[in-house]
């Protein structure tokens, strides 16, 4: 089996755009790059999770399934969007959050609104939310129904697959503008956007045109690249990759935490916004950017920034009691 015989539901409008952008934020470290922009997705708010989704909903629609029990915590934009994927398509959807109540986060309201069950752990443990998952659909499976389990983020090697249709996407874009050789950097959460990139550039045979950096955002790196190889590996079986694996590391661009603001990308975000148009969301794309801007000297060949969106979170963070002040005087500055 391969890519194209897998089952996928058109959701995103594809190829995103890939432009090249002079100057994104007015100082040295984010000049002369190119934007892969998967903030531009068109379904719902958009996003680079829609791929993954496209995969994830046509396998548990493959396997007969008629709900679907999502891993994601308030904020997740994947649960978010898989809620409203699966309106269209007939599924119920429980979604299990980490911690508490909480009413506030936009993409939790969306989730409630497209229908879907949300339950809370009660711990403050994200890993808490998967155990509760697989417990929730073995209860749904004793009344009868056939429930698909999704981890955070979609991270699976079916999930993964839509990204290895991204780097197919990707090469066809650098040979329209001449690009022998890339550098990509992306932030990285779950992982199966950077395990589906690099299985996808072995599946089309360019693993040795394109460096794949991940900017982990949410996990520590020793722990994340494990299970990102494992990932990539099984993904790549999947597809019928044989060609070379493209060559890929993960660097720390956590901050002060998964989920916590960091003053300084937060203030890269504005100057983005401000002089490139670009809006880059406080949880993955600030903190991905601040880091592309400190270590861009030591990354090699035309470098690619793929935008990962986060319009939710975006929304959140610049709707807050405390944005519109630091927002206006650092406009001002």
């Amino acid at each position: 089996m391969g890519l194209v015989d897998l089952p996928r539901v058109p959701l995103g409008i594809f190829p995103t755009p890939f432009a090249r952008v002079s100057d994104l934020a007015g100082e040295p470290g984010l000049r002369e790059l190119y934007l892969k922009r998967d903030d531009l997705t068109g379904f719902a708010w958009g996003g680079n999770k829609v791929r993954t989704l496209e995969y994830v909903l046509a396998d548990a629609l493959a396997r007969g399934s008629d709900t679907v029990v999502v891993a994601g915590g308030p904020t997740s934009n994947f649960a978010a969007m898989l809620a409203v994927a699966a309106c269209r398509y007939g599924l119920g959807v429980t979604q299990v959050c980490y911690g508490d109540l909480r009413e506030g986060a936009s993409a939790l309201k969306v989730s409630r609104r497209a229908g879907a069950v949300v339950e809370f752990t009660g711990g403050p443990d994200r890993g808490g939310m998967e155990e509760r998952a697989a417990e929730i659909a073995e209860s749904q499976r004793a009344q009868g129904l056939t429930s698909y389990v999704v981890p955070r983020g979609g991270a699976t090697a079916v999930g993964a697959c839509g990204f290895a249709a991204a780097a197919v996407e990707l090469l066809e874009q650098l040979d329209e503008h001449d690009l022998a050789e890339v550098t990509v950097v992306l932030p990285v959460g779950s992982g199966g956007s950077i395990a589906g990139l690099v299985a996808g550039l072995a599946l089309a045979g360019a693993g040795d045109r394109v460096d794949v950096v991940g900017v982990s955002v949410s996990r520590p790196v020793a722990l994340a690249r494990q299970e990102i190889a494992e990932r990539a590996e099984a993904c790549a079986r999947l597809v019928g990759a044989t060609g070379t694996p493209a060559r890929w590391r993960l660097v720390d661009g956590r901050g002060p935490g998964y989920g916590s603001s960091s003053a300084e990308a937060d203030r890269l975000a504005l100057r983005v916004l401000c002089h490139g148009g670009l809006l880059a969301d406080p949880v993955y794309n600030a903190k991905a950017l601040l880091w592309l801007s400190q270590h861009r000297p030591e990354l090699r060949r035309p470098l690619v920034y793929w935008s990962t969106g986060g319009a939710l979170a975006s929304a959140d963070e610049l709707t807050s009691t405390t944005a519109g002040a630091a927002v206006g005087e650092e406009a001002r500055s």
